[in-house]
């Protein structure tokens, strides 16, 4: 079978789940390419990889040249209910007369219409009002197209299959401390993801010798005990990961945290390190009793969770359930069949 992946930037993050995807496509035999109307790059973590060697970052982003390739596949993937992804591929899946599947991985939709949070409030004067009406046109559309999503919480609010982010196994990259933990934060520092709760709590444990490791630029006052790399490559961001002995993912409670599922839990689980997240709906899912589970935004409550397995046979032990949870439920051979049934569904709606 023959997939065309429609990603809203090459040069994004949002890359990631694309690369889920065509990941799920490979397992299952299938030639992918990838396309996008924005980015004369690819993103920086997935540069030189044989993934890139799928994405056509130098052809022709008009509709014409897009519609010939999708008109040479069975299916087109849209990744994101967004303008420059879903909005996108309604017009190539009509124009090449392919089916569509829609794919969400994140409340992009549910984020951007959102004015709880106080920056979407101060965002509303600016917007232009064609957005606005675009993403709930989409929003429409989205509830009448075939549709998977990461994880339950996506899955329930948008009707859809489950498909949730995979990651073939790296193996073990080292084994646990036996004092001074290290702790690492994988990703660049974005409000809702709650490193300055992070870098708070690890503050608090200095009696424990904690150290924390960012793939993230400096900020004004790195401490002692942060090691600030900068951006990775996906690789080092794996080694990262699994050469520190804790994973953290302090998400704050927004509107977009409470429904994503950060890829970089999938891989902290993968890599069989104890794992400490924010008790929001997806990650609980994710995690289930293979992590610690902490209430977002508290730095008292993630100080307490962090203290709680500084003993190497509480991390020991932590590590491997949620190695065993990952292999069992985010590998790619655990998810392709699913994934296989909603896309030859898809086909199925598309030709009726």
């Amino acid at each position: 079978m023959n997939v065309v992946i429609l990603t809203s930037n090459f040069r994004s993050n949002s890359l990631g789940r694309a690369y889920c995807l065509w990941l799920l496509c490979r397992s299952l035999g299938w030639d992918v390419t990838l396309l996008s109307p924005q980015g004369d790059e690819l993103w920086a973590p997935l540069a030189g990889t044989e993934f890139a060697q799928d994405c056509d970052v130098a052809g022709d982003r008009s509709l014409a040249s897009m519609s010939e390739t999708v008109q040479r596949s069975d299916l087109v993937i849209a990744a994101k209910p967004l303008p420059e992804s879903f909005g996108v591929a309604l017009e190539l899946s009509r124009l090449a007369r392919r089916p569509l599947l829609l794919d969400i991985d994140d409340p992009d939709i549910e984020h951007q219409l959102s004015w709880a949070d106080p920056a979407r409030r101060a965002a509303r004067a600016v917007w232009r009002r064609e957005r606005v009406a675009e993403l709930k046109r989409l929003r429409s559309a989205a509830l009448r197209t075939p549709t998977i999503a990461s994880n339950p919480t996506l899955a329930r609010r948008w009707r859809s299959t489950v498909v949730p982010h995979v990651r073939e196994d790296p193996g073990l990259r080292a084994g646990q401390r036996d004092d001074a933990p290290t702790i690492a934060f994988v990703g660049t520092d974005k409000p809702h993801k709650g490193l300055d709760v992070l870098r708070a709590a690890v503050a608090r444990t200095q009696d424990h010798g904690f150290r924390l490791v960012v793939t993230d630029v400096p900020p004004p006052d790195p401490k002692p005990w942060e090691q600030w790399i900068g951006t990775t490559t996906f690789d080092r961001g794996l080694d990262v990961a699994g050469t520190a002995d804790i994973v953290a993912l302090p998400s704050r409670p927004t509107v977009y945290s409470r429904a994503q599922l950060p890829v970089k839990l999938v891989d902290g689980m993968m890599l069989g390190r104890t794992v400490v997240v924010s008790d929001l709906p997806a990650t609980r899912w994710a995690v289930g009793d293979a992590g610690v589970l902490v209430r977002p935004g508290s730095v008292g409550a993630l100080t307490r969770a962090l203290v709680s397995v500084r003993e190497r046979s509480v991390r020991t032990r932590l590590g491997e359930r949620a190695r065993e949870l990952a292999l069992s439920r985010f590998a790619p051979d655990r998810v392709r069949d699913t994934f296989a049934v909603a896309c030859r569904d898809a086909m199925s709606s598309g030709s009726s």
